[in-house]
């Protein structure tokens, strides 16, 4: 599944891993010979295997079985936002869509069980319950055993990273500061894309 990629628009490895662990809410895609397989899930990096990721699906969902057979491709979409011609300093610009996205390209994946998915589960809802909060430990066996009995845990491993930050490099300096001024004033989606274009730009000033 390759990814259309100008060289202006390329994002390391480091920043896609970075740009996964703030937005974890994945689109994952598993392609097989009757068809892709598609599901909206939250995967996060395995702290005891950096180089690959945690997540897991419902056990009566046919994907579960199909990414054990077959590699996957994870999609992580960070800020993105309308950009208006209106907003640049040049003449004849049109209407664009600025983003940021990482593809995590994975091999097949390993299931786990018992003791190792509830502990699967504790990752995956610790960075989001915080110190204190809910984690499956606080379940009655019985139903915690129901539940490990409902769900397929499983851990992917990243064979590569591929990511596109678009966020108006290709633009002359003034344009791309005139788009930044016009989302400071928008929504909070529009402002933390302002952001992510600031720091791009202070990137490849540095």
């Amino acid at each position: 599944m390759p990814l259309y990629q100008p060289p202006a628009f390329h994002s390391d490895s480091a920043n896609c891993q970075a740009l996964a662990a703030r937005f974890p809410f994945a689109t994952l895609i598993t392609p097989t010979p009757d068809g892709p397989w598609l599901s909206h899930l939250v995967l996060l990096a395995d702290p005891a295997q950096p180089g690959c990721l945690l997540g897991h699906l419902a056990a009566a969902n046919g994907h579960a079985q199909a990414l054990q057979h077959y590699p996957s491709v994870a999609v992580f979409q960070g800020e993105h936002g309308y950009v208006s011609p209106r907003w640049y300093h040049s003449a004849g610009g049109v209407p664009t869509w600025n983003y940021r996205v990482a593809h995590a390209h994975c091999g097949v994946a390993d299931t786990v069980a018992g003791d190792a998915l509830t502990a699967l589960l504790a990752t995956l809802t610790q960075p989001f319950e915080g110190e204190g909060g809910w984690h499956p430990g606080l379940l009655p066996p019985q139903a915690l055993t129901g539940m490990q009995r409902a769900i397929v845990g499983f851990r992917l491993p990243v064979l590569r990273w591929e990511g596109k930050d678009k966020l108006s490099q290709n633009r002359h300096p003034a344009d791309r500061d005139g788009v930044i001024a016009a989302l400071q004033t928008g929504s909070d989606a529009d402002r933390q894309l302002a952001v992510a274009m600031q720091a791009a730009a202070a990137s490849a000033q540095a």
